[in-house]
């Protein structure tokens, strides 16, 4: 069977060519979930969908049959019709797969058009995809190689045709005037395309006329930035096909610094196990514990020219410890807040230990009561939930808060969700000012909250939405730019400036410090609040509380399930999208399992919170 590079292969190989080896071969990635839930939540499938309802009378090219049924068919189509439209046009040459999203075809012309839900703004009529100095934006580079990739095959095929290369994205200046947008998408089960990555069918239940009048989509023709890439894109792609062609074999990328963020470096391996991408490439330095890419901010260490790491690696030297203490400073020698922490995790690492600065506990014990520490789910997606929203317009769902009125106090908890299909945001903050008022603390972690509500805040002037006092009071307890609040205390920055805790590694998530605390005070474990989220793992270990959640089923109930935990933001967000607008929206049953996950997914981040908070105070 022949193994072709697919435009997704090519993505991969482009961060690193070692990667197609392990992506070929199936080797296990922290990935593999991740990005299908972020498609799903982020609308992805729906933008596809809006795109190709705008070019009315395509054909749908199947890939269930394989590439080469599919690359045949395209293939027919194109060369017996002087004017039609493909999507999913499937493209073989020279071992090359492409699949593009749209292919029109007019006489000698063919417009291929790439869909991404990735976001512009049309209105201030600058080229988005290139820089000040007009170089090619490193942060558009990746998608614009995407179309480079199936331009050359295309060109390849057609050498005589002109070809003229876009992309459609979502377009921020823009709004519907479509209400319940969202809600008439409609997903049904996930199949694997070529590329392994589960893709969904959808179905537009609403006007696709209505639609089609009232896009935010726009089609940016990057002709030029696709020839002025194409020679780089081409030649890698050369190299990568090769590599493809007697079997798969792997072409070796020096080890560096930037392997701390590889996909297939898996979260507890068994680093002398099967199948495991990072331990192949780093052999026996895999291994190395506590190892020198978890340092925070370990790309920085020696300056980003010439980092430290990378000749320390270079030498077979991977542990933390390799790094001097000397090591640890500004480019310019001179020690940071950067480098601090990096001396802070470089000294209690080796020590194992854990640090708390008795300036922290001093900062603690000047709190104004009541604490609150709260907690905000949000959505920004590409299709608006409601009319007369822009894509990736913020909405504020539902809030959690853990308080302590005053020392010794009990702890107690309130909470807030939308579960109507209404845009959210001034309720949420309406029900939010009523529970905290305007006394004591507002404890957060890092400064998700802060954003929210100074957001709302311009949407009440941008909807014109009329409260006086709710204006007040997010002016008064938000931060902002050269007025800091009185109320809002961030418990990252807190963390980062004065606590460290060996198993936490080099990160601040709270995602990372909670287990910390957790596993090493075991007076949490008999806490009233906090017993429900005690259990030991079968080999006696002392459970994340995180991973001790419920999972409730993605999807059609009355198709193939999947289980999923809302743990991260993209799962809190699909699981609001599921009770509101999935398929399941009018079942009753369904919609009170969702709503009860996501109230138990956001209360245990303040509960986390507050645990934090209590072992600091100790």
């Amino acid at each position: 069977m022949k193994t072709y590079l697919s435009k997704s292969d090519f993505k991969v190989a482009r961060t690193c060519a070692t990667k197609l080896y392990y992506k070929k071969l199936g080797y296990p990635s922290i990935r593999d979930d991740d990005q299908y839930l972020q498609f799903l939540a982020d609308g992805g499938y729906m933008v596809e969908a809006i795109a190709k309802l705008c070019h009315p009378g395509g054909i749908e090219i199947g890939f269930e049959g394989g590439p080469e049924p599919s690359a045949k068919q395209t293939l027919s189509i194109l060369n017996a019709h002087q004017t039609v439209t493909l999507f999913e046009a499937t493209l073989i040459w020279e071992n090359r797969l492409a699949r593009v999203d749209i292919l029109e075809k007019s006489g000698n012309s063919l417009r291929l058009i790439e869909v991404k839900a990735k976001s512009v703004d049309t209105s201030t009529g600058e080229n988005p995809f290139r820089g000040v100095k007009g170089n090619i934006s490193s942060n558009w580079q990746p998608y614009l190689e995407d179309v480079v990739f199936q331009y050359s095959v295309l060109r390849n095929l057609f050498p005589e045709v002109k070809i003229t290369p876009y992309l459609c994205l979502v377009d921020k200046s823009k709004t519907t005037s479509i209400h319940s947008l969202f809600s008439k998408f409609q997903l049904s089960a996930s199949n694997l395309d070529e590329a392994r990555f589960r893709r969904p069918t959808v179905a537009y239940t609403g006007d696709a006329d209505e639609l089609r009048r009232n896009h935010f989509l726009a089609e940016l023709d990057v002709a030029a930035e696709v020839h002025e890439l194409l020679p780089e894109v081409e030649s890698s792609s050369a190299e990568f096909v090769a590599s493809l062609k007697n079997g798969v074999s792997k072409i070796q990328v020096p080890i560096n610094v930037g392997c701390r963020g590889c996909e297939y470096r898996l979260v507890a391996p068994d680093v002398s196990g099967d199948n495991n991408g990072f331990a192949e490439c780093w052999g026996r330095l895999a291994s190395e514990d506590p190892h020198i890419l978890d340092y925070y901010h370990v790309s920085g260490i020696g300056g980003r020219n010439s980092p430290v790491v990378n000749a320390l690696i270079r030498r077979g030297r991977a542990k933390l410890s390799d790094v001097e203490e000397s090591d640890l400073t500004r480019a310019d020698e001179t020690v940071g807040p950067i480098a601090v922490r990096q001396r802070m995790q470089r000294e209690y690492t080796l020590a194992r230990r854990e640090y708390l600065d008795p300036a922290l506990k001093q900062r603690l014990e000047q709190l104004q009561y009541p604490l609150h520490f709260i907690d905000f789910e949000t959505s920004c997606v590409a299709v608006p939930y409601h009319m007369g929203m822009r894509p990736y317009e913020l909405v504020a769902f539902q809030w959690s808060c853990h308080t302590i009125r005053g020392r010794g106090a009990p702890l107690e908890h309130a909470q807030w969700i939308n579960v109507v299909d209404a845009f959210p945001n001034f309720e949420f903050a309406s029900a939010l000012m009523e529970h905290l008022g305007e006394s004591g603390t507002f404890l957060i972690w890092s400064l998700h909250e802060n954003t929210v509500l100074n957001t709302i805040s311009r949407h009440m002037h941008r909807y014109r939405y009329s409260d006086p006092p709710l204006e007040k009071w997010l002016d008064t307890v938000t931060s902002r730019e050269g007025h800091p609040s009185p109320f809002m205390v961030d418990m990252c920055a807190l963390a980062r400036e004065g606590y460290f805790h060996p198993k936490m590694k080099g990160k601040l998530s709270l995602k990372y410090v909670l287990p910390a605390v957790w596993e090493s005070d075991d007076s949490l474990h008999s806490h009233p609040s906090f017993a429900k989220y005690y259990r030991r793992s079968p080999e006696g270990a002392v459970m994340n509380p995180y991973d001790i959640l419920p999972a409730l089923p993605f999807g059609n109930p009355d198709e193939e399930e999947t289980e999923e935990v809302v743990t991260e933001g993209a799962g809190a967000m699909r699981a609001y999208q599921e009770m509101l607008y999935g398929v399941s929206r009018h079942n009753e049953t369904l919609k009170k399992q969702w709503r009860r996950l996501l109230l138990q997914y956001c209360e245990l981040d303040t509960a986390a919170m507050v645990m934090v908070w209590l072992h600091w105070t100790k």
